[in-house]
C-alpha cells in the first residue's frame, strides 16, 4: 500500500505541486485523479458535469505521446478535427508557447525536448482542460525551456482557472510556483 488515509484537493485556478524521491507514489497520485489507475479504497470525486476528456496528462517524456512517422501538423488537424477545434486555436497557442510554424511540418524526433513538449502542451490545452497533470513535464528540459513551459502554465492558470497538479523532484520548482506543496516520502502537507 502506497497511501493510506491520503486525502488532496486541486481547486480551480491553483497549481499544486507534488514532491518526493523517486517510487514514492507522485504519478500514481495523479493517475487515480485522472482515472487511469483505480485507487484499492476511498474515492475521486470530480464535477460529474465535465468529460473525462477535460482531464489532461503532460508525460515527462512527450516523444512516447505522439506518433513517430507522423508530422506534428498532422497529428495536430486530426486532433482538432476529432474534436471540432479550429486551427486558429491551434497557430494561437502555438504562438503563445513560441512555436515557430515551420516545426509543426517535422516529425516529433526532429525538433527539441522543449518544442516537443510545448507542442504536448498545446495539444493538452487545446481540448479546454479542467485539471493538467504534469508528470515531471519540465525535468528534461534546458533551464531556459523549463521557464518558458512554467511561466505560460502559470499564465494559462490565472486565465482559465486550470487546475493543476505538478509532480516534480525539484523542490524549488513546487516552492515557487505552487500554491500547495504536498511532500511524500516525508509526513507532512506544507502550504506554500
Amino acid at each position: 500500500m502506497l497511501f493510506s488515509g491520503f486525502d488532496i484537493q486541486v481547486a480551480a485556478g491553483e497549481i499544486g505541486s507534488v514532491v518526493g524521491p523517486s517510487g514514492c507514489g507522485k504519478t500514481t497520485i495523479g493517475n487515480v485523479l485522472l482515472g487511469l489507475t483505480r485507487p484499492d479504497a476511498g474515492a475521486v470525486v470530480r464535477d460529474e458535469k465535465l468529460s473525462p476528456l477535460r482531464f489532461q496528462k503532460l508525460y515527462q517524456d512527450p516523444s512516447a505521446a505522439f506518433a513517430q512517422r507522423q508530422t506534428i501538423r498532422k497529428g495536430l488537424k486530426d486532433l482538432a478535427r476529432l474534436h471540432g477545434k479550429d486551427w486558429r486555436e491551434i497557430e494561437d497557442l502555438s504562438r503563445r508557447l513560441r512555436l515557430q510554424d515551420v516545426l509543426l511540418d517535422r516529425l516529433p524526433g526532429q525538433v527539441s525536448a522543449g518544442e516537443l513538449q510545448g507542442f504536448a502542451l498545446l495539444r493538452a490545452l487545446l481540448l479546454d482542460p479542467a485539471f493538467l497533470f504534469a508528470d515531471e513535464a519540465t525535468s528534461r528540459l534546458d533551464p531556459v525551456s523549463q521557464k518558458d513551459v512554467i511561466t505560460f502554465l502559470q499564465e494559462i492558470v490565472e486565465e482559465t482557472r486550470l487546475a493543476v497538479l505538478l509532480v516534480t523532484h525539484d523542490r524549488d520548482l513546487a516552492e515557487r510556483v505552487s500554491t500547495r506543496l504536498i511532500e511524500l516520502g516525508g509526513t507532512h502537507e506544507q502550504a506554500a
